[in-house]
C-alpha cells in the first residue's frame, strides 16, 4: 500500500494546482486571508493546502521524503494524527498573519521534521539522488530561510506565522513520544531496577543491615547518610542511589528468607 505521506504530497501538488483551471476555484480549498470560509470545503481540504504553490511543493517535497520512515516507525494513524495536528496548529497560528491566505500543508511538514528529528537525529536522507540531509537540517534550512529571507511573506507585510504553529506543535509531539516510546520506557525500568522508585526521598538507614558488610562498604555507607542529612536526597549521585538501593535490597532479600 502506497505510504499516506506521499498521498498528502500528492494532494498538496494537486490542490495548489486546481486554482489554476479557473478564476472560481481560486477562493475554494482554503481560509482565505481573513481567515474566513470563502466555502465549506476549505474544512476539509485547508489542511493540505498552502499560502501559495511554492509553500505547497516545498511542504511536498519534505513529506515525501522524509514521510515514509516516520510512518512506518509510528503507525500510519499516529503519523495521519501528527500530520493533521500540526496542520490544524499552523492554521491555528495563521490568525497572527491576516494578510495571508492560510493551508496547513507546510506547517504539516515542519511538525514531521521535528518529529523525524528527534527519532532519528543522525539519519541522512537523501533528497532525489542530489543531496543528503538530515531533518535537523532541513528543519533550520525550512525555518530559518523562511525568517531570515523573506520565503513566503505577505503582500500587505509581515511573515506567514504557519510554520512556527507547526513547530509548536511537533515539539508538543516530541514530549509525548519522549514519555511513551519504547526507548524511554526501557530507560525508566532500568534506572527503576538500579536506583530504586523515582522520587524517593526518605531513606531508613537504620533499617539497612550492617552485619556482614565490609569495612569500606560501612564507611561508604557512612558517607552517604551524612550528605543524606545534611544536603538531602536530591543531593545523592546516581552512583550512590544506586549504592543504597543495593543495601536496601539487602534489607529485604534477608527480611523475606526470615519470614520464609
Amino acid at each position: 500500500m502506497r505510504s499516506s505521506a506521499r498521498w498528502i504530497a500528492t494532494a498538496a501538488i494537486a490542490l495548489a494546482l486546481i486554482p489554476f483551471m479557473g478564476p472560481h476555484w481560486s477562493p475554494l480549498l482554503r481560509f482565505t486571508p481573513a481567515h474566513r470560509l470563502a466555502d465549506p470545503m476549505a474544512l476539509l481540504t485547508f489542511a493540505f493546502t498552502a499560502a501559495s504553490i511554492r509553500d505547497a511543493v516545498i511542504g511536498a517535497m519534505v513529506l515525501a521524503t522524509f514521510g515514509p520512515d516516520l510512518e512506518r516507525q509510528l503507525g500510519q494513524w499516529m503519523f495521519l494524527a501528527l500530520f493533521l495536528t500540526t496542520a490544524i496548529g499552523g492554521a491555528a497560528t495563521g490568525i497572527a498573519t491576516p494578510n495571508v491566505p492560510t493551508g496547513g500543508v507546510f506547517a504539516g511538514a515542519v511538525g514531521a521534521l521535528v518529529v523525524y528529528a528527534y527519532l532519528y537525529p543522525l539519519n541522512r536522507v537523501s533528497v532525489f539522488g542530489l543531496a543528503t540531509v538530515t531533518a535537523r537540517d532541513a528543519l533550520i534550512f525550512l525555518v530559518g530561510y523562511r525568517l531570515l529571507f523573506g520565503f513566503g511573506f505577505a503582500r500587505g507585510g509581515g511573515i506567514d506565522a504557519t510554520p512556527f504553529g507547526g513547530l509548536a506543535i511537533g515539539f508538543v509531539w516530541m514530549a509525548v513520544l519522549q514519555h511513551t516510546s519504547g526507548a524511554s520506557q526501557y530507560r525508566r525500568r532500568l534506572r527503576t531496577a538500579l536506583v530504586g522508585k523515582e522520587g524517593w526521598s526518605e531513606i531508613d538507614f537504620d533499617a539497612i543491615p550492617r552485619d556482614g558488610l565490609h569495612a569500606m562498604v560501612l564507611e561508604e555507607l557512612d558517607r552517604v547518610r551524612e550528605k543524606h542529612r545534611t544536603q538531602g536526597a536530591r543531593s545523592l549521585t546516581e552512583d550512590e542511589r544506586a549504592f543504597v538501593h543495593r543495601l536496601r535490597l539487602r534489607q529485604s532479600g534477608e527480611a523475606s528468607t526470615a519470614t520464609g
